[in-house]
């Protein structure tokens, strides 16, 4: 198991969403802790084209986690739910 640590933004965001969106945040980041394990959650991370060594993790739910692995660590970068990202601009190779 990886430990999956957040970074003030991660945490700002976390407190913005309700119940519901901070336990289905929180379900991912336990999926992203078994990343060794866990195929599905490796198939639906994406390296950020513009952004070396920084992942995207496509959740079936509208929202979409930044992250990025170094040794047994994820460090979570940023959260967002997709029309968000849609409607800044997109950040290129995200959907």
């Amino acid at each position: 198991m990886k430990t999956v640590v957040t970074t003030p933004p991660v945490d700002i965001a976390l407190r913005t969403l309700d119940d519901d969106g901070r336990q289905r945040v929180h379900a991912w980041f336990d999926q992203l802790r078994n990343w060794d394990g866990d195929e599905t959650v490796r198939e639906n991370s994406y390296p950020l084209k513009d952004i070396p060594g920084v992942y995207v993790l496509r959740t079936n739910t509208d929202f979409r986690i930044f992250f990025k692995i170094e040794g047994d660590t994820i460090t979570i970068l940023d959260i967002s739910k997709k029309q968000t990202i849609m409607a800044s601009g997109h950040i290129a190779g995200v959907t």
